[in-house]
């Protein structure tokens, strides 16, 4: 204690000595002054944690005397001193010291080989007690009371968690459908949609089997903004303000304007009455294309 005392008070003495000649020097109290509030904060950290660790060893040093003292006092008394984790150890395992394992031998002898006649450990016993308590509540809550599910039922919510999860990927995915990524889709709920929305918002202007009216012929091979599905889906996405076609981006997902897309996409040949005549460009499908709408149309 005596050295920890002398090494702060020389510490101290030293940090004292280097500010007082420093503000001797010009140089030095420029650099004082710049840096005062840094400096005081840097020397009260140095002088608490020299305080801290003073205090520590003070600590260490009493705990030391006082487990010195303590053992000195259990040899005059002839009793051993035993701490509360090596008592509960003890009292876990419950076993018997050797020097009486002689109490409990038995009369079982094998090859020169006595058996003792120990008790269960008691840790192992209670985990035992802890297993029949659990199986209990597990068959009331599992069996008669079926307030939990079972694999089975557990499985079925699982997999009606994962259909749903896959539901909204899809529908991310169809929410980045574009006028450049935009494919036909011959699936028959798409195109019965596609017709009902065509039907819905569609055929006021170009007639309920696209023979044309205010707007031109869709089921013929000439075109103004063009005849594939992405040229098409373009149109009704963006509209032709010009001519006085509305956009319906805002008002029709990107799936939606796929499925109109390619119901009309389909409507190519069906010859309906009342044809308006032709406007715009001749457009030629590819054969893999025309075979795709054919089989749907």
């Amino acid at each position: 204690m005596s050295k920890l005392k002398y090494l702060f008070t020389a510490q101290l003495v030293l940090f004292v000595s280097f500010f007082a000649n420093a503000q001797t020097a010009d140089a030095t109290t420029s650099f004082f002054e710049t840096y005062q509030l840094e400096i005081v904060l840097g020397l009260a950290a140095v002088v608490a944690v020299v305080a801290l660790l003073s205090l520590i060893a003070v600590l260490y040093a009493l705990k030391t005397m006082l487990t010195l003292k303590t053992q000195k006092q259990a040899q005059l008394d002839g009793v051993e001193r035993i701490g509360f984790w090596r008592k509960f150890w003890n009292k876990m395992n419950d076993a018997v010291p050797i020097a009486k394992e002689h109490e409990i031998l038995t009369d079982h002898t094998y090859d020169g080989i006595k058996e003792l006649d120990n008790r269960l450990p008691p840790w192992w016993l209670y985990g035992f007690y802890v297993s029949i308590i659990f199986s209990i509540i597990y068959v009331l809550h599992f069996h008669v009371f079926k307030s939990g599910d079972l694999q089975a039922a557990e499985y079925e919510k699982e997999m009606k968690t994962a259909e749903a999860q896959v539901e909204a990927y899809l529908a991310s995915l169809d929410n980045l459908i574009d006028e450049s990524n935009v494919e036909f889709t011959k699936e028959a709920v798409d195109l019965s949609a596609g017709q009902e929305l065509f039907n819905g918002k569609c055929a006021a202007c170009h007639g309920m089997k696209g023979e044309g009216g205010v707007g031109p012929n869709l089921t013929d091979k000439y075109w103004i903004h063009g005849g594939d599905v992405k040229a098409i889906f373009k149109t009704i996405k963006y509209g032709v303000p010009a001519k006085g076609m509305i956009s319906w981006k805002a008002q029709l997902s990107p799936k939606e304007m796929q499925q109109v897309a390619s119901y009309i996409y389909t409507l190519e040949g069906t010859n309906p009455p009342n044809a308006k005549e032709p406007q715009g460009e001749l457009f030629e499908r590819s054969a893999d294309t025309e075979e795709d709408s054919g089989e749907e149309s």
